[in-house]
């Protein structure tokens, strides 16, 4: 483990009683960030640097090299997924989530629209921009 979301989170200035406001099922301190091996790089669509599993965060490694402080709204973004995870179960994140996807190529989307406009990815954003330390944008 490189550090926990929980040190990004206080690195950041995020207040940690609204975060565990918004997402009740995770709890930072317990969720590992690591650096995503190449294998894991290799499977991300492009555009992607990191992402959220059960079982903890992976981060491409140029992020890593960032201030802690940088990664807060990321990290953010990445707990937002696990609660979803934890809300839903993993196959209903898993329906949802491709659902959404695949709803929006059927629209005629290209694909960085049709991520753009998965529920659970707006959820992540929302959540992520109404915690930063300056609020709302």
């Amino acid at each position: 483990m490189r550090f926990s979301a929980a040190e990004a989170v206080r690195a950041a200035g995020i207040d940690e009683g609204r975060l565990a406001a918004a997402l009740p099922r995770v709890v930072p301190s317990r969720v590992p960030v690591w650096r995503a091996g190449w294998l894991l790089q290799k499977l991300w669509p492009e555009g992607i640097s990191a992402m959220a599993l059960p079982w903890g965060i992976y981060l491409a490694p140029p992020l890593l090299a960032r201030p802690l402080a940088d990664l807060g709204t990321l990290i953010v973004h990445e707990l937002t997924h696990l609660e979803q995870w934890r809300r839903l179960g993993p196959l209903g994140w898993a329906r949802s989530y491709l659902g959404d996807y695949l709803s929006g190529r059927r629209r005629g989307l290209p694909h960085h629209d049709a991520y753009r406009a998965i529920g659970l990815e707006v959820e992540a954003r929302d959540t992520a921009r109404a915690l930063r330390p300056e609020g709302p944008a």
